[in-house]
């Protein structure tokens, strides 16, 4: 967390306070840190008028307040106090004073999870251009869910939850009909849609170097470089939100209008044995629509065994593919 203080120190940081006033204490070599003028000027703070003490460093351990990363990162490196143990005592985050608060699990692992989370937002989630939002929508109970999950596992926080009213898909704006308390109170046939603070599209784009920003999305070369549980994750929801298993044409197929993005899948199926054929295209709404195909029983089986659906309708149409 430590490491995004150059690029986010106004992260706003609550932390386990007793930890923090021993840390502030080893940093101004005083048992008051508020009252230390050595330490005061080293945090860039300013004392109350005509007094001799900060009320924002009280504040940090004796009110509400809660701490800006910069500063936070400032008091790592006084007391060189490995980022390890100051990361486990973190309790929330939030982008600014007011931002929405999240709860991390540091350090982020790059896991299955996080690589579901990646490859969901590059399929029909997205970070939204302005406010950097975190947003993934989906007419599957299943595919909401999991995302769900594993946001809550990683970044501690649930989603806020609205039901899209019926529109003429590609022609009306999408309108929200009502939030809800539940996942499963979403009507058949209907889209869900999952909000999250921007906090983690913030951290998200940090780690993946600008990956999803509004309707630009790619993927960072060093995503090959990761493990194949991160990877595994990664297709597994792709396909899941932008694949098809046909019976009649005996394929697997994956569409997307980026097509560099599908380049990328095709080689990272390669990891895992998978054979894609060509990319190819056609034309729909005057627009290339790109998409490529797998064939034959021996990629189907190890495309079950390696990767799978976590769309059961799905699982169930690779399996009668398989045998």
């Amino acid at each position: 967390m430590l490491d995004l203080s150059n690029k986010f120190g106004y992260f706003h940081i609550n932390i386990d306070k007793k930890f923090l006033k021993e840390l502030l204490i080893r940093a101004a070599r005083d048992e008051k840190p508020h009252c230390n003028a050595a330490l005061i000027k080293y945090l860039g703070m300013k004392p109350v008028p005509n007094k001799n003490y900060c009320y924002t460093i009280y504040g940090w351990t004796n009110c509400d307040k809660t701490i800006p990363l910069e500063k936070l990162a400032k008091i790592a490196r006084k007391t060189a106090c490995p980022s390890t143990v100051i990361e486990s005592k973190i309790i929330s985050i939030k982008a600014g004073q007011h931002g929405g608060e999240v709860k991390p699990k540091f350090p982020i692992k790059i896991d299955g999870k996080l690589g579901s989370i990646v490859g969901h937002i590059l399929g029909d989630g997205s970070i939204d251009h302005k406010f950097k939002q975190v947003f993934f929508s989906n007419t599957n109970k299943e595919l909401l869910k999991e995302f769900a999950n594993n946001m809550e596992e990683v970044f501690g926080i649930k989603p806020r939850i609205w039901m899209q009213r019926k529109t003429i898909a590609f022609k009306e704006k999408t309108r929200w009909e009502r939030r809800l308390n539940s996942i499963n109170e979403l009507e058949e046939g209907k889209s869900c849609g999952l909000f999250y603070p921007a906090t983690i599209g913030l951290i998200l784009n940090e780690i993946f170097e600008q990956f999803a920003i509004g309707k630009s999305k790619k993927i960072p070369k060093f995503i090959f470089e990761l493990n194949k549980d991160f990877k595994r994750g990664l297709i597994r929801a792709f396909f899941d939100d932008e694949g098809t298993v046909s019976i009649r044409g005996r394929h697997i197929r994956l569409f997307q209008d980026n097509k560099e993005l599908l380049e990328v899948f095709r080689k990272l199926l390669l990891e895992f044995d998978v054979r894609a054929g060509p990319l190819k295209y056609y034309i729909k709404r005057n627009k290339k629509r790109y998409y490529f195909s797998i064939h034959a029983k021996n990629n189907f089986r190890k495309f079950y065994n390696e990767i799978g659906f976590v769309s059961t309708k799905k699982l169930m149409r690779l399996k009668e593919l398989i045998e």
